[in-house]
């Protein structure tokens, strides 16, 4: 019987081992597929996320007024040069006039020169364009030389003034060694080793990046064709190198806020590099296996004798424990003294009951003081994240969070919301005169007093510096909310007492109101409200000036 189990026990662990061989190298191919599969999204997100940045770029640059009303080539120009040294991805930045000449751009490059052959300049006229991956050769000459030739994409938009007429075209050539970077950033030197590429792929298959013997060359494989069904996942597959790959991907450009390009993105792995450590980890396997099995024979025949009545034992009371758990009690485990070893291990075994018995209890206890201690840590950091150290208002990340929830409110109960964009007027010389600590109260002040003047539904958020938003929720028409600013603003004209003797300040106010009918864009929303405060401050500040947009939809 004992050499009967000893045999049984050898082909068990066989069997056992040869299973855990098997799922493992099966573990191990769906690992290497999700490893590239979520290699091939966050270049997808990378790429979308610079691209969303420029466009915004584009629109942010359009809308302003320096640019917009702007006449002398250096002042656009340096407005260009700053954001160009924001992100050293953008190559080239300009300003096409509607006569296609270029009036002002980064470093002057191109200043003077007709631009009206190029693509973005002519759909940039009528709307916000991006244009594919393309070299410059002109660009390219005047720009500083690289290991990597220079290509690029186009970011293209007009810009038209207060009534709408066109000023010109702005325009971004953003570097393609952005895209180069990443690639570089994303595959770590681990992860090249073993042979991980990326490949960005356009829909005629042109290859934009990927290995030089592939660049700028056109492919068509089966990983492709599923990303340009929208797909993502990862497949194993031969490419017309004769190889087999693994190949995660993914397809960029599905977000339909923006005019955004759609490429293909592929990571592949030879199939024989991706499952290198399965197949040596199989090898030790099954090396192991036979001599473990071959060991646990010969253990079992010679101590199969000795010790299988006093583990009788010991397993039979751990049995009635293990269906008995509440009645756990070293008491539970007799003392078995046949052999030392036995002895020892019984005495071990009351010792691990009584112990286990104090953890859980102790266990338990700590857990319930945790789960309390990070509810309300949790809570005090929601506070913390959401609110404004200086005047305890909401701050920029709540109004995000505010802002669509009052639109949407109002929108379905067929009212108004508006929005007032603040900004005080002469903050800079109380601060520059009283110093920063007066100048802090004053703020202190200031956002006491706007949240004392407005209802208890509306809200009132401190954006940044001495730059203010009020949210009127439900309003009925816009001249009450009209109504509702110039009250606040005569609040804000009284003198704020402050240490060294009051102040006056006042402040202007922009007006935008969101119709129940319209498309709820926030952002939009506070971008019209910060331009109707500039034009208060344009007009002579310490007004109320609403949003151009707003006073033609509801002029008869």
């Amino acid at each position: 019987m004992v050499s009967f189990a000893c045999v049984i026990v050898a082909v068990t662990t066989l069997l056992q081992l040869g299973l855990i061989d098997h799922f493992a190298i099966a573990h191990a191919s769906q690992e290497a597929e999700l490893r590239l599969q979520q290699l091939s999204l966050q270049m997808r997100d990378a790429l979308d996320r610079t691209l969303d940045q420029a466009t915004h770029d584009v629109q942010l640059l359009s809308a302003l007024p320096d640019l917009r009303e702007a006449n002398s080539p250096d002042t656009a120009r340096h407005i260009l040069e700053n954001l160009q040294r924001a992100d050293p991805d953008y190559a080239w930045i300009g300003i096409a006039k509607p006569d296609g000449k270029v009036m002002a751009a980064t470093g002057g490059m191109l200043e003077n020169r007709d631009v009206t052959m190029r693509p973005w300049f002519h759909t940039g006229q009528q709307k916000l364009v991006t244009e594919d991956y393309h070299p410059a050769i002109l660009l390219g000459n005047l720009l500083p030389r690289s290991e990597d030739p220079w290509r690029f994409v186009d970011i293209a938009g007009p810009i038209r003034d207060s009534q709408g007429n066109l000023r010109g075209v702005l325009a971004i050539h953003l570097s393609w060694q952005w895209a180069r970077t990443l690639a570089r950033e994303l595959l770590t030197p681990v992860i090249r080793e073993f042979g991980a590429e990326i490949l960005i792929v356009r829909s005629d298959g042109f290859v934009l990046l990927g290995p030089s013997h592939l660049v700028e060359q056109r492919i068509t494989t089966d990983s492709l064709k599923l990303a340009w069904q929208g797909k993502s996942g990862a497949i194993e597959e031969r490419w017309p190198d004769g190889q087999m790959y693994l190949t995660g991907f993914s397809l960029t450009g599905r977000n339909l806020d923006r005019p955004g390009l759609q490429w293909a993105v592929l990571v592949r792995q030879t199939e024989s590099k991706a499952m290198a450590s399965a197949h040596a980890f199989e090898h030790r396997m099954l090396w192991l296996s036979g001599s473990l099995a071959a060991v646990l024979a010969i253990g079992a025949a010679m101590l199969a004798r000795r010790i299988v009545k006093p583990l009788n034992v010991l397993s039979g009371a751990i049995e009635d424990l293990a269906q008995a758990p509440a009645s756990a009690a070293p008491a539970v485990i007799p003392e078995v003294g046949s052999f030392h070893e036995a002895h020892v291990l019984s005495e071990a075994l009351r010792h691990l009951v009584d112990s286990e018995r104090r953890h859980r209890d102790a266990l338990e206890r700590m857990n319930a003081e945790l789960e309390e201690t990070v509810a309300a840590r949790t809570a005090e950091l929601h506070q913390l994240v959401m609110r404004d150290a200086l005047t305890g208002l909401p701050n920029r990340r709540a109004l995000m969070q505010l802002l669509p929830e009052a639109m949407a409110r109002a929108a379905r109960l067929g009212r108004l919301c508006a929005v007032l964009f603040l900004d005080m007027d002469g903050f800079k010389l109380v601060n520059d005169t009283r110093g920063h600590e007066q100048g802090d109260e004053l703020l202190r002040q200031f956002a006491t007093r706007i949240r004392d003047s407005i209802r208890e539904t509306d809200t009132a958020v401190r954006l940044a510096g001495d730059e203010f938003v009020v949210i009127l929720d439900m309003v009925n028409e816009r001249s009450d909310a009209e109504h509702k600013a110039r009250l606040l603003l005569s609040q804000l004209t009284r003198p704020f007492p402050l240490h060294g003797g009051s102040v006056t300040v006042g402040a202007s106010i922009g007006l935008a109101v969101q119709l129940p009918h319209q498309r709820q864009d926030p952002t939009g929303l506070l971008a019209r409200a910060d331009q109707a405060m500039y034009d208060a401050k344009r007009k002579g500040k310490g007004r109320v000036s609403v949003a151009a947009i707003d006073l033609e939809n509801s002029a008869p």
